[in-house]
């Protein structure tokens, strides 16, 4: 399954209809013509870039919710409300005075997502709608979905249908809880916890070392997993060998072998999400000779910055594309250095307006490959310098003065560019 487009209405900040088209491995890309998207070097990457509060992790937790199906009235999920907040200082909305909110999605199907009467052995097209009805305290769902899906393959976590997998911004590996999954129960709705991350604060990722030993016994897919974690690595990072010293895996650089918890914030940060993920790919895909990397499916991650350094934030992006084709992911960033990564077509901008409510508004400005101070003063972050205010204030007072004539000004102005205030200290 891929999304190919999601609708929110009245949910938190999006208070009229507003629709989102995402880009997935299966999207065509017709003929060039005007208003045309042309196809994009990372066909399975969305970035969403808005400032806080601008809705980025709605979206993320509107998609995980769809993907449940009719399965959500029954998973007992508890996300944050949804239904947007009315002042009373300004007359509602026919849906704002039904305190009902909807999410709709247009959904890209593959093998068994599909009813038999409209499977292909193309991808087939179906429509999920999620209402959100709210009683004073209280949200209930009601799910309704296009008679193309076949929503009975939902209600079982061990197959690859419906394939979605989310990590909100607090995610966190819980080394205590090892046990807790060694021991999880087929009866669990595993597909439940492969999006609590996004909808639940700190809910904690599937260790590594709870469930990478069985693979290596029991399963084909061990040289493939090892493969697929160095690829998403990428090179110049720890290299991984599926080796363990007292219980724990280790990373190695430089002849050095680091155990997981001893990596930098950085490393846990990303390897727990990116093995976390394997988790569920091979859990999904149970005893089939399917191999992970050809599974398709949607992989949702907030902040995918989050603690990478610079020179790792430009390159993230394009490892994660490569290593994992057949998925298409949807991230959220402030950094420029994600932006520059990737082009014009990869990025859906949100944006606030006075009363908070979220617009789309079209992005078509050619980053790729512009400096991080050309991005932060382009029209997707919109700032009018990236200069600390005393600085661009001092450079002001001299800019006037110059245009005024004053020849020494014009030369301090010069020389004040290329330094920081320190040096004049």
């Amino acid at each position: 399954m891929y999304i190919d487009a999601i609708s929110l209405e009245n949910v938190r900040t999006f208070a009229a209809e507003k629709t989102i088209a995402f880009l997935h491995p299966d999207k065509s890309f017709p003929a060039k013509s005007d208003g045309d998207i042309p196809k994009p070097r990372l066909n399975n990457v969305n970035l969403l870039f808005g400032e806080n509060a601008s809705g980025k992790t709605t979206l993320l937790e509107a998609i995980s919710l769809a993907s449940l199906g009719p399965a959500i009235t029954d998973s007992r999920i508890s996300p944050r409300p949804l239904v947007r907040f009315i002042p009373h200082s300004r007359r509602p909305s026919a849906r704002e005075k039904s305190r009902e909110s909807q999410i709709r999605a247009s959904l890209v199907l593959h093998g068994r997502e599909s009813t038999a009467e409209t499977r292909t052995e193309s991808a087939t097209e179906g429509t999920a709608t999620l209402a959100i009805s709210q009683k004073g305290e209280l949200e209930s769902f009601r799910f309704e979905g296009s008679s193309e899906i076949n929503w009975d393959v939902v209600y079982r976590s061990r197959n690859e249908s419906f394939f979605v997998v989310a990590y909100g911004a607090t995610r966190r590996i819980d080394y205590e809880a090892d046990a807790h999954y060694s021991k999880r129960k087929p009866s669990e709705f595993a597909r439940l916890g492969r999006i609590e991350s996004i909808v639940r604060e700190g809910y904690p990722l599937v260790p590594l070392r709870a469930w990478l030993p069985h693979i290596k016994k029991t399963s084909t897919r061990w040289t493939e997993i090892v493969h697929l974690v160095n690829s998403a690595l990428g090179h110049g990072h720890f290299t991984f060998e599926g080796r363990q010293t007292n219980d724990e895996y280790v990373f190695s650089q430089g002849g050095l072998d680091i155990p997981f918890r001893s990596l930098s914030d950085g490393y846990r940060a990303f390897l727990g999400w990116v093995t976390d993920l394997l988790y569920h790919l091979d859990f999904a895909c149970g005893h089939s000779d399917a191999k992970l990397a050809d599974v398709p499916g949607v992989v949702l991650v907030d902040e995918i910055d989050l603690h990478l350094h610079p020179r790792w934030q430009m390159e993230v992006v394009q490892n994660l594309s490569k290593t994992f084709p057949r998925l298409q992911f949807i991230f959220t960033s402030h950094s420029p250095l994600v932006a520059g990564s990737v082009e014009w077509m990869n990025i859906t901008r949100l944006q606030l307006d006075n009363q908070h409510r979220t617009g789309v508004t079209p992005f078509k400005e050619p980053i790729y490959g512009l400096d991080a101070d050309q991005i932060l003063v382009s029209e997707l972050f919109g700032l009018s310098s990236t200069r600390a205010k005393p600085k661009r204030d001092r450079l002001h007072e001299l800019t006037i003065r110059a245009r005024r004539g004053d020849d020494d000004a014009a030369k301090q102005l010069i020389s004040e560019m290329a330094k920081g205030l320190e040096a004049g200290k």
